[in-house]
């Protein structure tokens, strides 16, 4: 299965990333929707896909709450510099 470049945005993100009913809430979002403009639709599909790919893993922390760490699959240089810039 390939990553689409907008699915690569995706896993560059969602690494120590918590999603609250499959959404990214706070200063986090806030910075990285400056510069990548995605729906929670679109988060959530590639979420699935990238779990699906075992390209993240996934912590359930209680409630409707989850945290996504990337797995030992994920190479670093195929990560977009600029997103993984933004701290959590």
């Amino acid at each position: 299965m390939e990553l689409t470049q907008k699915e690569i945005k995706f896993l560059s993100i969602l690494n120590e990333t918590r999603l609250s009913d499959k959404k990214m809430l706070g200063r986090y979002s806030e910075e990285v929707k400056k510069v990548f403009q995605f729906s929670n639709s679109e988060l959530d599909a590639a979420v699935k896909k990238l779990v699906k790919m075992e390209l993240i893993s996934v912590i359930d922390v209680g409630g409707n709450e989850k945290v996504y760490f990337h797995t030992e699959k994920v190479s670093k240089d195929i990560l977009e510099k600029e997103l993984v810039a933004i701290r959590h």
